[in-house]
């Protein structure tokens, strides 16, 4: 499962789920959506973007995904 997390604070953004992002936060709410998408952190207030899902790398054991603008 791929993962798009903050390129500052490496906090969860979102999830891969296939031609979109699901991005799930408090109170049960609950987003699909399509690229490009663009999204503020919660944590850290940085602006991150991105164009498609191939740009995350899957995340390996033991590692940190990467990010991708």
């Amino acid at each position: 499962m791929k993962e798009w997390r903050c390129i500052r604070c490496n906090k969860l953004l979102a999830v891969i789920d296939g031609d979109r992002l699901h991005i799930r936060f408090a109170r049960g709410h609950e987003y699909l959506v399509g690229y490009p998408v663009t999204s503020v952190c919660r944590s850290c207030r940085t602006l991150n973007e991105l164009r498609d899902g191939n740009a995350i790398a899957a995340p390996s054991k033991g590692s940190v995904s990467a990010n991708a603008i």
